[in-house]
């Protein structure tokens, strides 16, 4: 049996610099259990960047209705990030969650390379 697919939109807010050209990866948590870190591959160079909204299709298991959604990333090239956002539909039952951020991930502009979010 195939894993459940996602449709995920990430929000990059409108603060300076706010974009990163590192790999971001995305962790969701239900009321079944977690997912493991999943890579979001950009599209082009244009991914993550300032006042944008890039939208991903991911497989993953279903861990029931969402919780808590983690974003990260790895510091490989543009660290700082300014995260206004994630939403994410589980496309079989159309269900949506969004989880609200509002702040930079990254080592110099936060201390941390991942921010957690409630539904």
């Amino acid at each position: 049996m195939a894993e459940p697919m996602y449709t995920v939109w990430v929000t990059t807010g409108n603060e300076a610099l706010g974009g990163t050209d590192s790999n971001v990866y995305l962790m969701l948590y239900g009321q079944n259990g977690q997912t493991d870190w999943i890579l979001l591959p950009p599209e082009d160079i244009f991914a993550f960047e300032q006042d944008s909204t890039d939208k991903f299709v991911v497989q993953a298991p279903d861990v029931g209705t969402l919780t808590r959604c983690c974003v990260g990333h790895d510091s490989s090239a543009d660290s700082g990030w300014y995260v206004a956002a994630v939403r994410v539909q589980h496309i079989a039952s159309g269900k949506e969650w969004r989880f609200e951020f509002n702040e930079w991930v990254g080592e110099e502009e936060a201390g941390r390379r991942v921010v957690c979010a409630t539904a």
